[in-house]
């Protein structure tokens, strides 16, 4: 289903519905974290951990066959 909301909102409470096809838009949100900037916690072990999953993930992508497309 296509909708352009040409139709109008009807607005209630932390929310406003279209009039033509239902969607609901959320006008009052708000995040749920307490204030002040998230502290990153990372430890030798887990840059060890991630470091060889990506060496994995790029060794596993040049292992894969080549998918040649339009040609």
């Amino acid at each position: 289903m296509r909708c352009a909301h040409r139709a109008g909102w009807d607005q209630r409470a932390g929310e406003a519905r279209c009039n033509g096809c239902g969607v609901r838009r959320f006008t009052s949100y708000g995040a749920l974290r307490p204030p002040g900037l998230a502290v990153a916690v990372a430890t030798a072990r887990t840059f060890l951990v991630g470091h060889r999953a990506d060496r994995a993930a790029a060794l596993n992508l040049t292992r894969r066959r080549p998918r040649y497309v339009g040609v």
